[in-house]
């Protein structure tokens, strides 16, 4: 099994080639949630840091229950089903429980400042009240968190990656029941310290960084989507896109598994684009049978260059004055030489 992932900076048009991909039949297709448990704050990554890295005999056992708590999280429940959606029963707790285990060398009944603190600042000073309380009387009527466990857990990285990767390879075999070539899974790795979490696969993973030019993603988030994620004032939207591209260790220009590749590419130079894709994944064309059935660049071009039908002329002078190095070179392609299936809707969408 290979898996492919496409990853971006919000906005940036990575699920055009997530829907590229989707539509190979060679693919089990996963991309309509994102799957952040490797990178996310209290992932895997920072599991690795406290247990492996920078290991403390408090910090280390509480990374644990907070990876524990996010895998919760995602795992979902009967009002939001999150990751439980895609794995049958209880798949994913499961294996979720046992990497867990595999882990911690002992625990034993005890607790930690952060075991109050992670149960907000109210129940911390009642707990403490009352165990001072407890102190001071004497009577035995109170024992602060007494079925609070404590995980002691200390894996050299061999061992950690090893576990790490096994438990990776048992939620991806979980996910693909069909036994697909390929495994589309959205938002598995970052845009930055890539190859930082590509060390927790077994498998070939491709990774597709998709950028946009950022008078785009400015006029659409500031006026269309209103997520309220990015900066709406243009100089401080400069600063912000500059410092998602330049996080961590940027994209590694010599590693043939990570391709960054341009929204507007997929769009005005969609048979490149396609061309690329096969040639690193290995996907093959005459398994590219539902063409255009989820991206199609012709219905797609509605979302670009939505700043020249935007009134907000001071903001873009001023993108294009900070930001010249991530503009895209419109003037370089045509229209009338978009590939896909003609449509009427010329909207955002």
């Amino acid at each position: 099994m290979k898996v492919i992932t496409c990853t971006g900076y919000f906005s940036s048009g990575s699920s055009a080639l997530t829907d590229i991909v989707a539509e190979y039949d060679t693919v089990r297709d996963l991309s309509n949630f994102e799957f952040r448990f490797l990178h996310d704050l209290d992932g895997i990554s920072d599991l690795e840091f406290q247990l492996v890295e920078c290991h403390n005999r408090h910090n280390s056992g509480h990374a644990i229950k907070r990876f524990q708590k996010l895998a919760r999280f995602y795992e979902g429940n009967r009002f939001s089903k999150k990751y439980s959606a895609f794995f049958k029963d209880d798949d994913f707790r499961r294996i979720t429980d046992q990497y867990i285990d595999s882990l911690i060398d002992f625990e034993f009944p005890g607790w930690w400042f952060y075991d109050l603190y992670d149960r907000g600042t109210k129940k911390y000073y009642l707990y403490q009240i009352a165990n001072h309380l407890y102190h001071r009387t004497g009577i035995p009527l109170f024992r602060i968190m007494k079925n609070e466990p404590t995980y002691c857990g200390h894996p050299d990285e061999e061992t950690f990656l090893r576990r790490t990767r096994d438990y990776v390879s048992d939620i991806l075999n979980a996910l693909n029941p069909e036994d697909k070539e390929f495994i589309e899974i959205d938002q598995i790795v970052p845009s930055s310290n890539i190859e930082r979490i590509l060390r927790y696969f077994n498998e070939q993973v491709y990774v597709f960084v998709v950028d946009r030019d950022p008078r785009d993603i400015f006029l659409l988030e500031k006026y269309y989507l209103k997520h309220g994620i990015a900066p709406e004032d243009p100089e401080l939207f400069c600063k912000w896109f500059r410092y998602t591209r330049e996080a961590g260790h940027g994209i590694p220009n010599d590693d043939p598994r990570i391709v960054k590749l341009q929204f507007e590419d997929i769009v005005y130079k969609y048979e490149d684009v396609i061309k690329k894709v096969e040639q690193t994944t290995g996907l093959k064309p005459e398994n590219h049978t539902s063409k255009f059935s989820k991206m199609n660049p012709k219905r797609s071009v509605a979302n670009t260059q939505v700043w020249k039908r935007g009134d907000d002329p001071e903001a873009v002078r001023i993108i294009e004055e900070l930001l010249p190095e991530y503009l895209y070179d419109f003037d370089s392609v045509s229209d009338n030489a978009i590939a896909g299936i003609d449509v009427n809707n010329a909207s955002l969408f």
